[in-house]
């Protein structure tokens, strides 16, 4: 993902990935009022770097990516 090739592929690992272990790990419904705020608050940063993930493989990794430079150079893209 970091240097763009098969990003969407990758992208779209790592989000079903992160939302697995959300709610595989982080179940603030599920704990002690102690632990609620701090499982609670990892859920929600975990659902936002999914979210992120789900936007670059809506929109691809952008111009400086491998998969990009593949397709500009009349190669097929990773992804379509």
């Amino acid at each position: 993902l970091v240097v763009g090739y098969h990003a969407r592929w990758a992208a779209l690992a790592l989000a079903l990935f992160t939302l697995l272990a959300a709610a595989f790990f982080h179940q603030f419904w599920a704990v002690a009022p102690q632990q609620q705020m701090i499982q609670q608050l990892m859920f929600m940063k975990n659902l936002s770097v999914a979210g992120g993930m789900l936007m670059v493989a809506a929109l691809g990794a952008g111009p400086a990516s491998l998969d990009s430079r593949r397709a500009a150079a009349g190669r097929r893209p990773a992804f379509n």
